[in-house]
């Protein structure tokens, strides 16, 4: 973290405001978690109400706090013991203001069991847990954890990684390693609680708020997603009424939607039609403390002539889906072929809608990269193929540099580019990690930290991640930050070898004259 820049924020009035909004030490723990709430809110991913956040946090409080929940000492076990034996029972404030709890059945508002519905909870669970106990910090923006994932980065808090599982108990935990990783970061730079939430949720945002987005990249799939609900719908009727105001959307998504993907939204029963058409900002968001794991934000939503579902299953084409044929239940996240979304344009063209002004679904040049099994092929078939275009020889990068990590440990990049000065603490201006399939939310972060890691370490500007398909790269700030959510580039490798704008920009950033001549 740059001390400089921290000590400036700190005392300037934006600083001194966040750090007080996020202070435990107060006299209304409701009032201040409800002030966290709204601060959070302009990053608008809040849509709760104070009394349904009070209502939780009485809750949460009441049965800890009454039912003696809490263990002696807070550890990763006992939170796990915690966690799988805290069920949320109703509780009764008498006017002594004593409290008791309904008996039976009828008086469990959360059971034991529901591990999902508690991960949800985080956020709100966190910030009780954080004006109660020391061990505890707050994890908000309930559906965009990418956004706390790309402050940790620019902060060089390193998270672990989220696990892998269907086992929502899991989930539940990973919040105590959040806390952990908190922690230490918190110790490491001597700060107070409010000073470091502030830091990671409104210091990091002010270092990220200059981020320029990159343009979209061409679409190459098509999603389904619902809507439901007033909240929702009121948002779907509200695009085209104020300039931008539907950008970054949040909608649930299958984690292989991409950014550039076209996401068709059908607005679920009563109203039972398709409803918009939009493009992902963002690809698959995989946020382990929502009820929803995986979310895309869209933009550029085009409304779409309404197709009902007893219109779909009318049509001699579109009523063989067998999305269609289920009455569109479990549609989120549904993936639609070419030919499927062709015949979906076709509908809404038969409806008097202007075809011109929905996306196009991106056809790819033909490109036989043989046979890929391995990431050995995508290196060798795929990735340094386009390397020798753009000048480079194999002699200009190398693939077992191997890097002191630690007293003992070795890191070894997949492809370092111009490495130079003393060996195992050698610099180098670009490193490249390849990967077979980066598809899963997880494996595409997995190697976004891994790769980032290598670069902090040799102090390379800039860095790209790769697998079967795509090629992503990355610009690298002085402070070694990387902004996750905003790649310098990011294509498919079919339109790299065929499109030949795309080649040239690619040249530009990474050619080996650029790269060599950064050194």
């Amino acid at each position: 973290m740059n001390k400089q820049m921290w000590s400036l924020y700190k005392e300037s009035e934006r600083g001194k405001k966040s750090i007080e909004t996020f202070n435990p030490e107060t006299e209304n723990i409701y009032r201040s978690i409800n002030g966290v709430f709204e601060f959070m809110s302009k990053y608008g991913d809040f849509q709760l109400s104070a009394d349904y956040i009070s209502d939780w946090v009485f809750l949460l409080l009441a049965n800890i706090n009454v039912r003696g929940l809490a263990p002696e000492k807070w550890t990763r076990e006992s939170y796990t013991n915690f966690i799988e034996k805290l069920d949320i029972l109703e509780p009764i404030e008498h006017d002594d203001g004593n409290i008791t709890f309904v008996e039976g059945a009828d008086g469990v508002i959360l059971p034991s069991n529901k591990y999902r519905n508690k991960a949800a909870l985080t956020n709100i669970f966190s910030l009780a847990l954080y004006f109660t106990f020391e061990e505890f910090k707050p994890v908000l923006l309930p559906s965009r954890f990418d956004i706390i994932q790309r402050n940790c980065d620019s902060l060089g808090i390193e998270l672990p990684d989220i696990p892998r599982s269907n086992g929502y108990i899991e989930y539940c935990v990973y919040y105590w390693d959040i806390c952990v990783a908190l922690n230490e970061f918190q110790k490491e730079n001597d700060l107070t609680d409010g000073e470091l939430c502030a830091c990671v949720y409104d210091y990091a945002m002010m270092l990220n708020e200059d981020t320029i987005t990159s343009e979209i990249p061409k679409p190459t799939n098509v999603w389904f997603t619902g809507a439901s609900g007033k909240e929702d719908f009121a948002l779907l009727d509200s695009l085209g009424q104020e300039k931008g105001a539907n950008n970054n959307c949040i909608w649930a998504c299958n984690e292989r939607t991409r950014r550039g993907d076209i996401v068709i939204v059908y607005c679920t029963t009563p109203r039972s039609y398709i409803h918009s058409v939009w493009r992902s900002n963002s690809g698959g968001i995989f946020n382990p403390f929502d009820y929803y794991h995986c979310r895309t934000t869209v933009c550029d939503g085009v409304i779409a002539p309404h197709i009902t579902n007893k219109e779909l299953k009318s049509d001699s084409y579109m009523s063989q889906l067998p999305i269609v044929k289920k009455n569109l239940q479990g549609i989120n996240g549904v993936e639609l072929s070419s030919r499927d979304y062709s015949e979906l344009l076709r509908m809404i063209g038969e409806r008097g809608g202007d075809i011109s002004k929905y996306p196009k679904l991106f056809e790819s040049g033909a490109v036989n990269f043989g046979d890929i099994k391995l990431e050995k092929d995508v290196e060798e078939n795929i990735l340094m193929p386009i390397l020798k275009r753009l000048g480079y020889s194999e002699s200009d990068w190398s693939r077992q540099l191997s890097q002191k990590a630690g007293r003992k440990e070795k890191a070894i990049p997949d492809f370092v580019f111009f490495p130079h000065g003393e060996k195992h603490f050698e610099n180098a201006p670009m490193v490249i990690e390849a990967k077979l399939d980066m598809s899963p939310v997880q494996e595409m972060q997995k190697a976004f930290k891994q790769a980032l890691s290598y670069a902090r370490m040799l102090r390379s500007s800039i860095m790209g991640i790769c697998d079967k398909e795509r090629l992503i790269l990355y610009k690298i700030d002085k402070n070694g930050a990387a902004d996750r959510s905003n790649p310098i580039f990011e294509n498919h490798w079919s339109t790299i070898y065929c499109n030949a704008e795309v080649g040239a920009e690619l040249n530009h950033l990474i050619g080996r004259e650029v790269v060599k001549g950064s050194l």
